[in-house]
């Protein structure tokens, strides 16, 4: 398998399974585009400047740098399920502790993403357990 190389700094012993181009959909009227990133500790997108490209062409935009927009650990995730946005059926949405909500709409294979997180929070023992 590949490795999977990130412009920004990992934690001890956190190795990144997975990485998907996708846009995070913030609301009805307002997404950005980038990449989502599983790790075996957290879910991290990193936006693309899709601006500096239409500005300054590709040199801008290889000029320009990636930066995290969101990130959240494997262990807040309440719940994870799969949702449509417009015509997208690929729409990844978690839910965490504090009852913020992320969506991101996943290019690719959906079961690849799946089979991704499903094994990264095998890993992740929860803060809390409901019986």
């Amino acid at each position: 398998m590949k490795e999977i190389k990130v412009k920004w700094p990992l934690n001890p012993q956190e190795t990144v399974l997975y990485k998907a181009n996708a846009v995070y959909i913030k609301s009805k009227f307002q997404a950005k585009q980038g990449a989502v990133y599983i790790t075996s500790e957290r879910i991290v997108f990193e936006t693309k400047p899709m601006l500096m490209f239409l500005l300054f062409g590709v040199i801008g935009w290889l000029l320009a740098r990636n930066k995290k927009t969101n990130e959240f650990q494997l262990a807040d995730i309440t719940n994870f399920q799969r949702t449509k946005h417009g015509l997208n059926k690929k729409v990844a949405e978690f839910e965490l502790i504090d009852g913020s909500k992320y969506r991101f709409g996943v290019a690719g294979k959906w079961e690849d993403f799946d089979l991704a997180y499903q094994k990264a929070i095998l890993d992740v023992q929860p803060l809390f357990s409901v019986k």
